[in-house]
Formats: C-alpha cells, structure tokens, sequence
C-alpha cells in the first residue's frame, strides 16, 4: 500500500496543515510515500517532503515575522482596492506602495528551497498549478522546487502568472484545491486529505464584491466535496480566517492542534 499524505490551498490557514502533521507525528501515523500540496499546501508539503522531521512550526515561524511587515501591506492594499484588484493586476496596483507580491513569495520560496529539485525530496512529492492559456489544471513533480511552488501559490489577482515552460501558471486552486488525482497518478492507493478551505456562508452580503467572493468560496466547496469521495481519510479544519490574516497565523496553529489532536485516532 502507498499511502499519500494531500494538502489544500488556504493562505495563511496553512499553519492547520503544520498542526495535523504535528499530531499525525505524535500518533505515529505520519508514514507517507507521496505527498501533494496545492499553494499553501504546496509550500508546507515541499518542506515536509525533503525533511519529514523538519520543524514545521518553527521554519513557518522564522518565515511569517521575518516578512510579516511586507505581507501586511499587501493586505492592507488589497481591502483598500477591494474591487478593483479582482479586475487589475495586483502587482501594478501595488506599484507606488514599493510592495511586489510575486517577489516576496519567489523570495520566501528561495529562502525555503533554495536550488533544490524535486528528485532532492526524501518522501515523493507533486503539486499543482493552473494555466490560464489552456484552462487545465497543471501536475507538476519534476524540475525546481521553488519554480513548481511559486506556480503553485500564486493567487491570481493578487499576483502575477508565473512564466513556466511555455505557460502562465496561477494558483491551482482555482479549479481544484486538492491534488488528489495527482497523488494516484504519482501511485497512491490510500489517500489521506486536509482541507483547510473557509467556512462557506451564504447570508448578510455587504456589497457585491462580498457576494463574488462567495461564489468563489462556493464554487470551491462543491469541487472539494466531489473530490474528497475519493479518500481514505478526509479531515477538514473548520474556520472562518480569510487566507491574508496573517497575523492571526499562532492563533490557526493553536486551534487547530487542539482540532486534530481530539479528531485523529
């Protein structure tokens, strides 16, 4: 049996991925021949995968306050064009706030990889992207890791498509937030899955940009839903932290231990 280990996208809430791989470790059932991960969960899960022992919570740490100030403005320019940046490049709104969102991920993701492949990775390890030009979901498992995550997490919007191989790559959450498929392309047969994908509500609308993002949120959901029939073990950290609250990433980290140490048997 090979046992594959899928992590969602989810921004900031990846610090529950962190959480569940701590308490997985702690049950001794963190035994996984592949690992997928799709934008946050592409980063954490390439982490894991060329250190299954690596301290997860302390590199997540070092990385969030080290950038934290940069990934902050971001936010705060965001919420400020809130309707503008979902029609516009993000990066050229940035522009006169001196903030370019595609470096400070490309620099977090060197930080992290440096020069490593994936053939460099202890456990098996695949992400996904998504090509615009081609509408499809793009499995990516070869080549550098900072190239394949930086593709992976690229929110579109708020950043600029990744030039890769001939494609221009966004998050592959756009059309499907779990890599599943790409864990049984890479030969699993017993999959194990962590959403962390908000909390979907469909009341109390502010405005119209409140609603698009419920669409959004929705059209996530019900993929995720389709997707999810297909594993072995499906857990889901329920919370309604937008994926940009990045100061909130200690208080993620701790509800979530306590989530997954009471669910994980």
């Amino acid at each position: 049996m090979r046992k594959a280990l899928v992590l969602g996208s989810g921004g900031i809430r990846g610090m529950a991925h962190i959480a569940f791989i701590e308490v997985l470790r702690e049950k001794k059932k963190d035994n996984f021949d592949i690992i997928t991960g799709c934008s946050i969960g592409s980063l954490i899960g390439g982490v894991y995968a060329l250190d299954p022992s690596a301290n997860l919570y302390k590199i997540a740490e070092e990385v969030i306050e080290k950038n934290l100030e940069k990934l902050e403005k971001i936010t705060k320019s965001m919420n400020s064009k809130s309707v503008n940046y979902r029609f516009q490049s993000f990066a050229g709104l940035l522009s006169n706030s001196g903030v370019n969102p595609n470096e400070i991920i490309y620099e977090i993701s060197k930080e992290l990889f440096g020069s490593k492949k994936f053939s460099d990775c202890e456990i098996p390890f695949g992400v996904i992207s998504y090509d615009i030009d081609s509408s499809k979901t793009v499995e990516i498992n070869e080549g550098f890791l900072t190239d394949a995550v930086l593709a992976s997490a690229n929110v579109p919007g708020a950043f600029d498509p990744v030039r890769l191989g001939g494609m221009q790559l966004v998050d592959g959450g756009v059309l499907s937030s779990l890599p599943i498929n790409l864990a049984k392309k890479m030969g699993a047969d017993y999959i194990v899955i962590n959403d962390i994908s908000p909390t979907v509500k469909d009341d109390n609308f502010e405005n119209g940009m409140e609603y698009m993002n419920y669409v959004d949120l929705f059209k996530i959901y019900k993929i995720n839903e389709i997707e999810k029939k297909d594993a072995n073990e499906n857990y889901k950290f329920e919370t309604k932290v937008s994926w940009d609250n990045f100061d909130e990433y200690k208080k993620i980290y701790e509800k979530a231990k306590d989530h997954y140490g009471s669910v994980v048997k």
